[in-house]
Order: C-alpha cells, then structure tokens, then sequence
C-alpha cells in the first residue's frame, strides 16, 4: 500500500509539469492541437506523457494488489472454491499488468518515436488507440473481478449487521470507482474520434480514477473487522480451542471475590505463581459463583509475603 502512494505521488506529480508547460490550458486538445509553447516544450511535454504511462498504470495494480492481499487474510482456507477463484484472479491481475507496461515499451519502437514530432517519424495514431484500449479493458476487468470477490463470501459469513453493514459499505464504494473508469472511457474514446475534448479533461479523468482506486484501497488499512482471519465469523477447531483457553483464563483473572478469612493466608503454601491445578483457583471459581449474589465484593484479597523484620 505504501508503494502505491508512492507511485500515486509520482504520477500527481506530473501534473504541476504539465500546467507549467501550457498542455492544461483549455484550448490544447488531445491531439495538442492549439498548444502555444515552442517546439522544445512541445517535445518535452510528449515525453511526459509518455513516461507518465508507467507510474500511472502500476498505481492502478498496486491498489489492486494492496486489496488482494486483504482477501487472501479474510478468505478462511476451507472455502476453497472462493480461494481457487482468488489466486485465479491474482494470477490474471500480474499478467495484465506485465502485458500492459510491456505493451507500452514495445508498440512503438525505437522509443523516441513517441516523443517525435514528425508526422513520418512519430507513432502512428493506432498504435496510441491499442495501447489504451488494451491497457484499459485489462485495468477495467481486474477491477470488476476484485469488486466481485467480497460477495462470495461476505453473505456467508457471521458479521454482527453492524459490521456487515460497514463491509458492505466499504465494497460499494468501489461502484464509483467503476463508474469513473467508464467515463474516462468514454471521455478519451470520443476525444480519439473528433478531438472535442480538451486535454486537461482527458487527464481530470484519468487523476480521478487513480485516486478514488487509491482512496478504496486504503480503506481496509482502516479496518477494525479485517484485522484478524479469526473474526471471520466461521469457528474452525482451533479457533474453538483458542476462544475456550482465553475464556478459562479471563474467567480467573478477572473476578469479583469475597473477602477470604484472614487464616486462609496463613495456610497457603508459598510458590512461583498459580497452576490451573492449583487449589486457590478452584477456590476463586466457587467464588465467582457465589459473586453472583447481591452482597459479593467487589475487593479482591491478594496474598503477599512481608521481608523478615
């Protein structure tokens, strides 16, 4: 997660460049059509856009990533069909992020063809056109297949509706980022055809789409319900085992005791600390039994050893 900030910070920070060199203006087009810099500016700025590529897609699958790793903590081992779907979906979200950087390194070469500012020298539009819709149906399915993960197994598992209602919360919110997605789709798509959308749209879009990712997976970092795969609500044997110790050992540290009679000190045996055969426990559980009664202390005695005189 923290590398994913770090990429998000990166690509943000391409956005001062851009504003600085004139590319945000509203009349610059995405075909930078009505750009005033000078030539060097214009060169410097296709650089940019070309380098900014990389930080701005492995943002993208790091969030990804970051809420994948969740899953694998909350998803209980049993439930191996959801599990053999999750690695499935691990699997396709690393080679759809390998085939789009490479993609971008590789569908035109040499790669100072990108930034080249003759018609016959630079990249042929299509090959632009490929590299987005390819980089983005990839990115578009990996985030519907990590937003469908949670509902097999969030219904069945046993949240106290409060929780459950925060889990469902949480996951919904990626329908937004879903639904920015698909207007930077259409927004770049129509901006491919007439060239009627500005440049700075074309890129409010796409900072709106790694950010509100970026905000999602940080989400479960908040958690108090996916702190521990033991909240998942599905009691395995060892679970059951760990809850009853905890529950033997707070039943005998933490108790409402009568006062003992002042002899019984006298007659304890000395030693390095209680065993759970221990008599004096056997004693404070009668007591806790009998704490239940209306005029039970709320003083514990505790038995201690004055130095010689």
């Amino acid at each position: 997660m923290c590398t994913a900030w770090v990429f998000a910070i990166i690509t943000a920070a391409f956005g001062p460049v851009f504003a600085s060199k004139g590319a945000l203006d509203p009349d610059v087009h995405t075909s930078l059509e009505g750009y005033k810099g000078g030539v060097e500016d214009l060169q410097l700025v296709l650089q940019l856009f070309f380098a900014v590529n990389f930080p701005f897609y492995t943002t993208f699958y790091l969030c990804k990533a970051a809420l994948l790793a969740v899953y694998l903590q909350i998803f209980p081992e049993f439930m191996v069909k959801r599990r053999i779907f999750l690695w499935v979906t691990i699997v396709f979200v690393v080679i759809a992020y390998i085939v789009t950087i490479t993609l971008i390194f590789t569908i035109c070469l040499p790669l100072e063809r990108n930034w080249e500012l003759s018609v016959q020298k630079s990249c042929p539009g299509s090959s632009y056109a490929i590299l987005f819709q390819v980089g983005w149906g990839l990115h578009f399915l990996g985030d519907l297949l990590v937003f469908i993960l949670p509902w097999l197994i969030v219904p069945a598992l046993n949240f106290k509706r409060a929780l459950r209602l925060g889990i469902y919360f949480t996951f919904l919110l990626g329908t937004i980022n879903i639904a920015v997605c698909l207007v930077r789709f259409i927004a770049i798509h129509q901006a491919g055809e007439d060239y009627s959308i500005s440049l700075s749209t074309i890129i409010l879009w796409s900072s709106l789409d790694v950010n509100v990712g970026l905000v999602i997976a940080c989400l479960p970092s908040l958690r108090p319900y996916f702190g521990s795969r033991g909240s998942s609500g599905y009691p395995t044997e060892s679970t059951q085992t760990k809850s009853t110790t905890a529950g033997r050992q707070s039943e005998v540290g933490v108790k409402m005791h009568e006062p003992r009679p002042m002899g019984h000190f006298e007659d304890a045996p000395m030693s390095a600390g209680p065993s759970l055969r221990d008599p004096s426990l056997t004693y404070t559980e009668e007591i806790w039994d009998e704490g239940k009664k209306d005029n039970a202390s709320d003083v514990e005695l505790i038995q201690m050893h004055l130095p010689p005189r």
